[in-house]
């Protein structure tokens, strides 16, 4: 398993003619994990939900089956959320309330949605000000409308030799301080590795 922030890889990013001379722009890092099965990945969420506040949009890409579920499953355990997360495949939303002190999981997936103008229309951009997180399965079809300081996280199957290894990287501008909280999390949850 490996973790390592990546100054120059901007893929997805808009503005690249923004960068500084050395190809770093402040909060356009990239972190890159490695992870070996549907726990190591819905471990990586639940270390990710300690580094959440009230309010945090998080845009989550990837191939179907590359384990956005697993991720997300393990964020509601962070957030304390009292529902089962499943794949919300056939439905736009899926409410999660928390429990105590937790905070809700308000869980999209804008794959059958036709344009961001659909997501709007429906007035479900309401729920970025609520005190809870939006995960956005397939956010890159809304992304001209998610706030900018949206995680934007991408997993990606490593090889077919390797079905549960995947790569997770994760965009979060202006959160470099909470990327390296993650990854020091991730490290001393895998020592040795």
């Amino acid at each position: 398993m490996s973790i390592a922030p990546d100054a120059t890889d901007n893929r997805g990013l808009d503005n690249l003619s923004e960068l500084t001379p050395d190809g770093f722009k402040p909060g356009l890092h990239a972190l890159h994990v490695v992870t070996v099965s549907a726990e190591d990945t819905a471990l990586l969420g639940l270390l990710l939900a300690n580094l959440l506040v009230p309010g945090t949009v998080i845009s989550l890409d990837g191939d179907l089956g590359a384990g956005k579920t697993a991720l997300a499953r393990g964020i509601a355990d962070g957030l304390g959320c009292q529902t089962p997360v499943s794949s919300p495949t056939f439905t736009l939303l899926m409410e999660h309330p928390a429990t105590g002190s937790g905070m809700p999981l308000y869980h999209f997936d804008v794959y059958r949605l036709a344009s961001s103008e659909d997501f709007l229309a429906l007035g479900l951009d309401d729920y970025f000000s609520r005190e809870g997180i939006c995960l956005i399965e397939w956010g890159t079809l809304i992304e001209d409308i998610l706030p900018l300081s949206t995680l934007k996280i991408l997993i990606r199957l490593t090889a077919p030799e390797t079905p549960q290894q995947r790569v997770m990287t994760l965009f979060w501008p202006d959160h470099e301080k909470e990327l390296a909280v993650l990854e020091r999390s991730w490290q001393d949850a895998h020592p040795g590795i």
